[in-house]
């Protein structure tokens, strides 16, 4: 069953999704209501279970690590079994930040970061020692850079303007101390705690961690902050939407395209994927096809094929972004 919302409603999601650490100050503000409000509101959505955390989107390749999706599919594989997987990397598999469950194309998706390729080969090498015969076909890419762009969806008309780029994935490393890395920890997953939460977290003074946040921010290492969202509860669904193209050359053209579009926010890089790779929030299967159909009539000169699927239960989803 899904969540009924009002434009109030509606407002609020779209302001946290651009930035999740904003005060309730500037909330209030933007949306022309009380302090009060707000926090029922966020109450509200939060015990409904449409806001499921509020996180800071953190570019791993600056503490020194390469990210990595692997898509699986299975075969002769009961559904118990398929849990027996899910648990074994929850387990044993440390570096993978998230897992999820898929519906098409693939069975389930891993995104992991390693420092090293070597480390790269001992995760894979433990997967096949324990599920080999069961895999039927898999995908490994690079997965970075990444173009995260705040969801659009909630609103019926937004401005120009107002769509906001967090790029993570491809940055050098920084010199991350052990404080820093301790308050990313403590951070990442839940914006929103006070300066005295942090500080029994991270273990050092409210105004240590205030200043910290923000060199982590200068230095690009937090670029950016968002909700986490039950779009089921809402009567939305993700799909990722891959290209096959003929030729790049309308690359630019595509991602602006992207960029600014309501029901996209998301376009990523990979090498060992596709040529073109969109992420996408809609209503049901037909409005997929709406936008597949879109994107198709609008760069028919270069699109030659389009695939897609769709991304179901998240069983691990850590501070890394999706």
């Amino acid at each position: 069953m899904t969540e009924k919302l009002d434009l109030y409603d509606k407002k609020l999601l779209y302001e946290l999704d651009k930035d999740s650490s904003q005060s309730v100050t500037a909330l209030a503000k933007k949306l022309r209501r009380s302090k009060q409000f707000i926090l029922y509101r966020m109450k509200k959505l939060e015990e409904s279970g449409i806001i499921t955390g509020y996180h800071a989107i953190i570019d791993m390749s600056k503490l020194g690590y390469f990210t990595f999706r692997v898509y699986f599919k299975f075969q002769q594989t009961t559904q118990s079994e398929g849990e027996e997987f899910v648990q074994h990397v929850r387990e044993r598999l440390k570096q993978v930040w998230t897992i999820t469950s898929m519906h098409g194309k693939w069975d389930y998706a891993l995104f992991l970061g390693v420092r090293t390729i070597e480390e790269f080969h001992k995760i894979w090498d433990d997967i096949m020692l324990q599920h080999k015969e069961k895999i039927k076909s898999y995908n490994v890419a690079v997965y970075a850079p990444v173009y995260n762009f705040n969801r659009k969806f909630f609103l019926d008309r937004v401005a120009t303007g107002e769509s906001i780029e967090r790029i993570y994935g491809s940055g050098e490393k920084e010199n991350i101390d052990e404080k820093e890395l301790r308050l990313i920890e403590a951070y990442a997953n839940n914006v929103r705690l006070s300066s005295l939460e942090l500080s029994s977290k991270a273990k050092m003074s409210p105004e240590t961690i205030r200043k910290k946040i923000k060199e982590l921010q200068k230095r690009k290492v937090i670029v950016g902050y968002k909700i986490g969202l039950n779009l089921e509860k809402i009567g939305y669904v993700s799909y990722r939407v891959d290209l096959h193209l003929i030729s790049t050359k309308k690359n630019k053209e595509l991602f602006e395209f992207c960029r600014h579009h309501k029901n996209i926010y998301q376009v990523n890089k990979s090498i060992g994927g596709a040529d073109f790779e969109i992420e996408a929030v809609v209503k049901d299967f037909l409005h997929l096809i709406e936008l597949i159909n879109e994107i198709k009539n609008k760069f028919k000169d270069v699109v030659n094929d389009i695939d897609y699927f769709g991304f179901s239960t998240f069983h691990i989803l850590q501070f890394i972004p999706d």
